[in-house]
């Protein structure tokens, strides 16, 4: 089922590829090796990446719009020395996919970004529903934008989201579970920043 669903978004994204071709838009497609996103979880930070997607680009190189598909299953810690703590890295991240993201039940994490308002210069606000742990939330965050007519470069401002608004409580302070050792609880904040690079089709 779950790969029915990945494959109906990849068609999707095509025929909004070819709806961008139609209507004199030009379809971005996200280069999956040099873009990521980055967080911030109380002390640890790493980083996730895209699986797909990509921006719809006007005639004025403006953007109008995008859909994007974010690999839960390649959830990274970067704080940690992997050659130092090797088995602590492999538990934490395996922690994070399996407890916190449940990614084996959800694979993939997607943006539909629905508006794009420019604020100045390369300044824009972005508008859209994340979906994340089967759950659909309207995010907005600040980005700068770089587009010209072969290439797009988005870096975000950092945000913030709270992961209980996506049903994800493994150790919230807000719903701390009966087995979790001593009472830990790590925060709700996550911190964001998303930096992707596109080039035109």
């Amino acid at each position: 089922m779950k790969k029915i669903f990945y494959i109906l978004l990849l068609v999707v994204i095509a025929v909004f590829n070819l709806r961008a071709q139609q209507d004199k838009l030009s379809f971005y497609r996200v280069d999956t090796i040099q873009s990521k996103i980055l967080w911030k979880c109380d002390k640890h930070n790493g980083l996730i990446k895209l699986k797909d997607g990509g921006f719809v680009v006007d005639e004025k190189l403006l953007p109008v719009g995008g859909k994007f598909i974010i690999d839960m299953h390649s959830i990274k810690d970067l704080d940690m020395d992997p050659k130092q703590y090797g088995t602590a890295v492999l538990i934490f991240e395996n922690t994070l996919k399996n407890e916190f993201f449940e990614a084996d039940k959800y694979p993939y994490a997607y943006f539909d970004l629905q508006e794009v308002e420019k604020i100045t210069g390369d300044l824009y606000q972005l508008t859209g529903d994340f979906t994340l742990h089967g759950i659909t939330n309207c995010i907005r965050f600040k980005a700068h934008m770089d587009i010209t007519k072969t290439s797009l470069l988005m870096r975000s401002e950092k945000f913030a989201i709270d992961r209980t608004d996506w049903g994800i409580y493994r150790m919230s302070p807000k719903r701390p579970y009966a087995d979790d050792e001593n009472g830990w609880t790590v925060q709700d904040r996550i911190d964001l920043k998303i930096i992707l690079k596109a080039y035109r089709e």
